[in-house]
């Protein structure tokens, strides 16, 4: 039998939600996480403090999902930054436990300094592989551009890094970091997958 290009784009056009499918990365989650080192170094100023952040996903069909992430900041001298996000995604099995994250949707940031206040709606999309290294073990990483200017915060790309140690297939623990443009944050990470 004879193979041609467009019964192979054909063949994998078809698979590619089974491949998906057939994961153990799951992408129906909630999880928190503190920032015990938070920063923003944007427009001459630089200033320390902390935060929080609350994220979910939620699968609506085969390999797309719903996502949402709220995240806020305190900062010295009475700064605080509050940034929402929702949109979507996709995932595709590049191997038995390596996907392909793609992310986009809409972004609102919020910044208050005392009595000023200035906010910002824009878009963000990113890019990230997650895969299993060691039973238990998961790595996330890769990169995400937001588009707002809000504050002196410009529209950036961001390296975003996250490991977790899954105790339980519905309970982990991790680390996370995100490094590049305005705002860097270190933390931990609880996740509940449901």
């Amino acid at each position: 039998m004879k193979m041609n290009a467009k019964n192979l784009i054909c063949a994998a056009a078809l698979a590619l939600p089974l491949t998906s499918m057939a994961d153990t990365l799951s992408y129906r989650y909630v999880d928190v996480a503190h920032f015990p080192e938070a920063e923003i170094d944007a427009n001459g100023f630089d200033e320390d403090g902390d935060g929080l952040q609350l994220r979910g996903s939620l699968p609506v069909y085969q390999n797309i999902f719903a996502l949402a992430e709220f995240q806020d900041l305190s900062l010295d001298n009475g700064i605080d930054a509050t940034r929402f996000m929702v949109g979507a995604g996709g995932h595709w099995a590049l191997g038995g436990n390596l996907d392909l994250i793609a992310r986009g949707g809409v972004v609102q940031y919020e910044v208050d300094i005392g009595r000023f206040d200035d906010d910002d709606t824009g878009l963000f999309a990113g890019v990230r592989l997650r895969t299993i290294v060691a039973p238990k073990v998961e790595i996330e990483g890769g990169v995400e551009h937001l588009a707002v200017d809000v504050a002196g915060i410009d529209g950036d790309t961001y390296l975003i890094g996250e490991g977790r140690y899954n105790f339980t297939p519905q309970f982990s623990v991790g680390a996370l970091i995100t490094l590049g443009g305005d705002v860097s944050v270190f933390g931990a990470q609880a996740r509940l997958n449901f």
